[in-house]
């Protein structure tokens, strides 16, 4: 999960799927497994979170496997792939220097170099992300 960390968050409003990529990053807490993201506050899904089981999906990498590569000529083409479905219970974080905290924390995982200009940023900007 931590080398493939970008993965699907599917949530559920009145037994209507609802599915988001997003990159997290992955942590552990004593024994729990913590999985952190940020959603955009234009994507209404993020309402959907502290009521309803969660399942994050990591994927990758994966491969086409031909049935020319079998012995046995009486056989299907397959995939190989790696796939970890999470379940859990989400939690919305509304203090803005703990937010803050899991926005800089993506940064500093995906892109440490942005961290410069994203401290040069308004604070009315950044409360608007």
């Amino acid at each position: 999960m931590k080398q493939y960390s970008f993965a699907t968050i599917v949530t559920s409003s009145n037994n209507v799927p609802n599915a988001t990529h997003l990159p997290f990053t992955v942590s552990k807490r004593n024994e729990q497994l913590i999985l952190n993201s940020h959603f955009a506050k234009a994507n209404p899904q993020w309402k959907e979170i502290v009521d309803n089981k969660v399942l994050v999906i990591f994927t990758e990498p994966h491969a086409y496997i031909s049935p020319k590569h079998y012995d046995n000529l009486v056989s299907v083409p397959t995939r190989n792939y790696i796939a970890v479905h999470t379940y859990g219970q989400g939690k919305i974080i509304s203090n803005q220097k703990q937010t803050f905290d899991v926005l800089e924390k993506m940064i500093d995982t995906y892109d440490a170099d942005y961290k410069k200009q994203w401290d040069g940023l308004p604070e009315d900007y950044k409360l608007k992300c």
